[in-house]
């Protein structure tokens, strides 16, 4: 990466910050503004990397204008590289944020590309003749595939990016040659190993600032070029607040284990998602419950609930019920945090995550170190929650220790 201003542009929270700690963790001063409103408003001689959620995984076409708005918001800013974060598994709307990214770029580099490898090798996520697994495993067939909100209808990367090309993984020189000749705005690149991943970053970085790296965090990590300055890093969190609002399994299962072992001792609220989405009726009572709770000891705070369990309800898809019941669970957090005192934050859950931060009125945050490998840690600078710690996770990421290795 050169050492130029650098925007992080994601389709949800926790990509977001993913992916700026790549960049933090090699000394680069990294912003993660919570919300494209907040893009207007930052002082850009603040930091290297700013890195914005755009909030458009599951908004299908609608995220081509919503990408497009906030790299404009960013040119205006003067800053001239463009990271387009997307998820590792292919979920969501993809093909719409890349053609918002190129739409955009183009005011200012006329012959803007997109190059797009969303392998994540250490993760287990790799792409091989065009087709996407995890873990060895085609992505359709997987449960980030079969995702209730954002499935995945293909593994094979042409047939959910219909206007790009595939290439092997060749040297630097070949790939080079292939991408400057092409036709093609948008080349997918397979990679299998962090090695692969080494060479596309180079490729990126000598064909210069009007490529767009489209990719996860694992192609990121791989475009930082220098240290800038040594990371120290500090892991003692203190008192927890843990709010889990995603509907993926594997975020509930690390919950089930930390507090089955360690967490043991741990404060569990956990209400119906029926409770929930009927919050009129039940907002009062749940409240006193919470707040006996959260009264009767100092343990870390767990507020959890699996949105996918909801029984007799007219509320629409279960992306519409999911959301209802992250904000309520945001209220809950909120509350949490005002009445009792915490020194971090855990956040599993991309939406639960923006909602419980706009109800803090957090615009931005100074990104700092992983705590655990793809768990950024940030800090909160000013206001009302100054020095507090706060954690994302998305809801599918990690094993089921993750939890464990972060609190242990």
């Amino acid at each position: 990466m050169k050492n130029n201003k650098l925007l992080v542009v994601a389709d949800d929270l926790t990509g977001a910050n993913d992916t700026g700690v790549m960049f933090a963790e090699s000394g680069f001063a990294t912003i993660l503004e919570t919300n494209i409103d907040s893009l207007d408003k930052i002082d850009i001689s603040k930091g290297d990397i700013f890195s914005v959620s755009t909030d458009s995984r599951a908004i299908g076409a609608k995220a081509e204008h919503k990408t497009y708005q906030v790299i404009r918001q960013g040119i205006g800013k003067e800053i001239n590289q463009l990271y387009l974060k997307i998820d590792s598994t292919m979920r969501g709307s993809v093909h719409y944020q890349i053609k918002g990214a190129l739409k955009a770029w183009k005011n200012l580099y006329h012959n803007a590309k997109a190059v797009i490898c969303s392998a994540y090798p250490a993760m287990g996520r790799t792409i091989e003749n065009g087709h996407l697994y995890v873990n060895g495993i085609p992505v359709n067939e997987t449960p980030s595939g079969k995702d209730a909100i954002c499935p995945v209808d293909s593994s094979y990367l042409p047939d959910l990016l219909p206007e790009a090309i595939h290439l092997q993984c060749l040297t630097i020189g070949e790939l080079i040659s292939k991408i400057n000749s092409t036709d093609s705005e948008q080349i997918i690149i397979d990679a299998k190993t962090e090695d692969d991943l080494s060479i596309i970053a180079h490729v990126i970085n000598q064909l210069g600032n009007h490529i767009i790296p489209v990719g996860s965090a694992g192609l990121a990590a791989h475009l930082k070029k220098h240290q800038k300055q040594v990371v120290t890093k500090e892991t003692d969190l203190g008192r927890a607040l843990i709010l889990v609002t995603s509907i993926h399994e594997t975020s509930q299962i690390q919950v089930d284990q930390y507090i089955s072992t360690v967490g043991a001792k741990s404060i569990v609220f956990n209400p119906s998602p029926s409770q929930l989405i009927n919050h009129e009726l039940s907002n009062e009572a749940l409240l006193l419950q919470f707040k006996a709770l959260i009264h009767s000891s100092s343990e870390n705070v767990i507020i959890r609930a699996n949105p996918a369990k909801i029984m007799n309800h007219d509320f629409g898809s279960i992306h519409i019920v999911a959301r209802k019941i992250a904000e309520y669970l945001a209220e809950l957090g909120i509350y949490a945090l005002n009445n009792e005192q915490f020194d971090s934050l855990i956040l599993f859950g991309g939406d639960g995550a923006a909602m419980l931060l706009n109800k803090m009125n957090i615009s931005e945050m100074n990104v700092l170190y992983a705590i655990v490998p793809g768990v950024p840690l940030c800090r909160i600078d000013n206001g009302q929650y100054k020095g507090l710690k706060v954690m994302t996770k998305s809801g599918g990421f990690g094993n089921k220790n993750l939890l464990n290795d972060i609190l242990d």
